[in-house]
Order: structure tokens, then C-alpha cells, then sequence
């Protein structure tokens, strides 16, 4: 099947959910941890883009679990749908069904569109962020690509403006760009603990790198509390140190990350 019929089965199968549209109060979704909320002003934005950066693919289960809890936060009446390019797809494997369900994303809850590259990842996040039956768009890309400029990020953002929805737009090993998005973060692993030595909660390190309207930002340990589907900070909680060898780019990489866009 071409692209052309792709997205327009897609659209089709779109058009067919039930357009179930709630807005909070103040439009916000709670990430669950209350100074991080706070300094989001309530919470991310529906209706809005927000980016999500695994500066290297080790980094990408952390970033794709951040990603997974916000969703998850959403309304659970409306699906989410995951668009993935085929190079994700590829360098990164299936996305593991126990570790969604750990954030409270069941097989049923979850349509996942697999497409040939980022041009066609665009196309169908324009396509699913302007329906009004979904909870969350998560558009996973790996790599720099030219097509990820600020033209594309405003489709994206003009495509989600009217709705309650929200798009996440994950990248991994890729340079940031001027873009729409109302938020961007850097996220990366963090130490779990546990009393006894056993695989703690997911935890992981969530950098605030930019808020539109030069709101505040910030560095965190959070952890996904499983029972609460929220998320939280570690009862214990260890710095991530980066090699010495790569702390000094990687500190000039992040900073390059806030002031662009």
C-alpha cells in the first residue's frame, strides 16, 4: 500500500472513533508531581506540542517511558495512537507490551501506525492530532532530519490547537530545531531504588530544557508509580553522572537545546 492510501485509510479509521472531547478546568494534564507542576503552571497543556529528546538511544526506553505516563494521564476513554518511523522501528525493536501496560497503556487502549519516514510520520500527525477521538499523539523519530523544522512544528501545533488532545513528538539521537512546541524536555535514565536490592520503579531524569514564555525550568528525578498511575520522586534518589570524557559536550549539547527554537 503507498503513502497516499496509508493516510487515507488511517484517516478513515480515525474518522470512525467516537469524538469524545473533555477539557480540564484549565486545559493543563497533572503529571502528578507537584513541583513539577507547578512549574508548568498547573500541568502540560492540551491542545499543544510538546517535544521529548533522548539525546542518545540508550536514552530512548527512559524518554519513551515519560512520554507513556503522560499519555497515560489522559482521559481513558480515548485511544492513543503511537506513530513510529519504520527507522525507530528498526534500530530501537517493537515497542514492549508489558512495559505499556506497566504504564497503564493496555493493547486495547493503543492504536500504533508504523510509517516509512518522517515525511509521512508528519503528514499522519497532522491528520490524527486534528481528530477529536484521541487522547494523545506520540510521533517517534530517530535521527536529524531537515523535516523537522519550525514549518513542520506548526502544522502540528495549528493541527492540535482546537482540540483536548495533545501531541508528543519523541526524538532520539536527533538536533533540536526552532519549533511550535510549548514545551521541550531532555530525558535520560535515572537510578531506581529499592529496599532490597530488587528492580525498583521506572525512574528517570526529566529536564525542563525550554517553556514557551520563558517560564521557568527545572531538572528532576521521577519515578511512575504503577498503582497511582502518577508520577512521583524517589524515596532515594541518586545523581546521574556522565563520563568525564563526555560531560563537557554533553552540558554544551543541552545548553544549545534551550536556546534553540
Amino acid at each position: 500500500m503507498d503513502k497516499a492510501r496509508r493516510v487515507g485509510a488511517l484517516r478513515q479509521a480515525l474518522a470512525s472513533l467516537d469524538p469524545v472531547v473533555r477539557t480540564g478546568q484549565n486545559g493543563l494534564i497533572s503529571l502528578g508531581a507537584g513541583p513539577v507542576d507547578t512549574v508548568l503552571g498547573g500541568g502540560l497543556a492540551r491542545g499543544a506540542v510538546h517535544e521529548i529528546f533522548a539525546e542518545r538511544p540508550a536514552d530512548l526506553a527512559a524518554a519513551s517511558c515519560f512520554a507513556g505516563g503522560v499519555a497515560a494521564r489522559m482521559e481513558k476513554d480515548r485511544p492513543l495512537l503511537w506513530v513510529r518511523s519504520r527507522k525507530a522501528q528498526e534500530e530501537a525493536g517493537f515497542l514492549y507490551g508489558h512495559g505499556l501496560a506497566e504504564m497503564g497503556i493496555a493493547a486495547r487502549d493503543m492504536i500504533l501506525v508504523v510509517v516509512e519516514d518522517v515525511v509521512e510520520g508528519l503528514r499522519v500527525g497532522v491528520e490524527a492530532l486534528r481528530c477529536a477521538g484521541l487522547g494523545a499523539v506520540v510521533l517517534e523519530f530517530w535521527g536529524h532530519s531537515r523535516h523537522l523544522d519550525l514549518t513542520a512544528s506548526r502544522r502540528l501545533a495549528l493541527a492540535v490547537e482546537n482540540g483536548a488532545a495533545m501531541g508528543l513528538v519523541l526524538r532520539v539521537a536527533g538536533e533540536p530545531a526552532p519549533s511550535a512546541a510549548v514545551t521541550r524536555w531532555a530525558v535520560a535514565p535515572a537510578p531506581s531504588s529499592d529496599p532490597y536490592g530488587l528492580p525498583g520503579r521506572p525512574t528517570l531524569s526529566a529536564r525542563l530544557l525550554r517553556q514557551r514564555g520563558a517560564g521557568a525550568l527545572g531538572h528532576w528525578h521521577l519515578e511512575w508509580n504503577h498503582a497511582t498511575q502518577a508520577f512521583g520522586f524517589p524515596a532515594l534518589s541518586g545523581a546521574v553522572v556522565a563520563p568525564v570524557v563526555d560531560r563537557q559536550n554533553r552540558a554544551q549539547r543541552r545548553a544549545g537545546w534551550a536556546r534553540t527554537g
